[in-house]
């Protein structure tokens, strides 16, 4: 629009230019009535049409100018409104709610597991397990890959936060309760999970079957999203509401899948799954 209405301006000024610098004839009467006629009929118009033409495209020039401002006003709008719908989304996902405790039984046994099953990390120092193994319990804990799982109760939508704050690497998602956790994982929802990861800070990776998603993002509070019914789990910037990524083919519910965590192994800082009771409290 605004290249348009410069060339509207531009011929405007090219048309009434001649007209308003037609030179004025020194001499007798009969010279002046010829020079006043020839002006009043530039180009073959009176200037009662030449008027009309100058008022149309003054015309055309503000209703240009409108039309800027309220394509500029409404966009602004949308966007604001776009921003509500945002918002709203995030807060009927966070309505579902579910209290995450980290399941020591199925941890690495060079995982430490806080007291109340909120807090996992990863101990450097090789020796005494910080996980203690039951014999009984063999087959349910992760022996390679540093991962831990968590229990929930059983609903057909779950939402959780994961602080992730100054973690180098970190995997958090969902996994069958039947998926593999011997060996080295291959992480896709074909073999049962839908995960997602970081390292070096900033590198996301969304494990998928075929092509893994990669792109920069930094990330310190994560939310984590179940929906069964319509088969997705989504994750999302739980600072600021933003969608991070979100599983298409998700698990239904009668695939009972359980989250999962893992700090990796390159540092000791810690991951928390964020307490409904502490946030309700500050």
């Amino acid at each position: 629009m605004g290249p348009l209405i410069q060339q509207v301006c531009l011929v405007t000024f090219l048309i009434f230019f001649p007209c308003s610098s037609a030179p004025v004839a020194d001499g007798t009467e009969t010279e002046r009535q010829s020079t006043s006629e020839s002006t009043s009929t530039l180009y073959g118009l009176d200037s009662k049409v030449w008027f009309a033409v100058f008022v149309t495209f003054g015309i055309i020039i503000f209703l240009g100018v409108v039309f800027l401002v309220w394509y500029k006003c409404c966009r602004d709008a949308s966007r604001n409104l776009l921003g509500v719908f945002h918002v709203v989304g995030r807060q009927e996902e966070r309505s579902h709610e579910v209290d995450v405790i980290l399941d020591g039984k199925t941890a690495h046994s060079q995982l430490k597991i806080s007291h109340n099953g909120k807090v996992v990390e990863w101990v450097m120092q090789k020796g005494e397990p910080q996980t203690e193994i039951d014999k009984n319990d063999i087959d349910k804990h992760f022996d390679e890959a540093p991962y831990v799982l968590g229990s929930m109760g059983r609903a057909m939508r779950a939402y959780w936060e994961v602080s992730v704050k100054e973690k180098m690497d970190w995997v958090l998602g969902v996994t069958r309760a039947t998926a593999n956790r011997k060996g080295q994982l291959v992480l896709s929802p074909a073999n049962g999970f839908w995960v997602i990861g970081i390292s070096d800070s900033k590198d996301f990776t969304a494990f998928m079957d075929d092509d893994d998603v990669h792109k920069e993002i930094t990330l310190h509070r994560v939310g984590i999203y179940v929906d069964y019914q319509e088969k997705k789990v989504t994750f999302f910037n739980a600072e600021d509401s933003s969608l991070i990524y979100s599983f298409t083919n998700g698990p239904s519910y009668e695939d009972d899948v359980r989250p999962l965590f893992s700090p990796w192994n390159n540092d000791i800082d810690p991951i928390r799954i964020l307490s409904i009771e502490a946030k309700k409290s500050k």
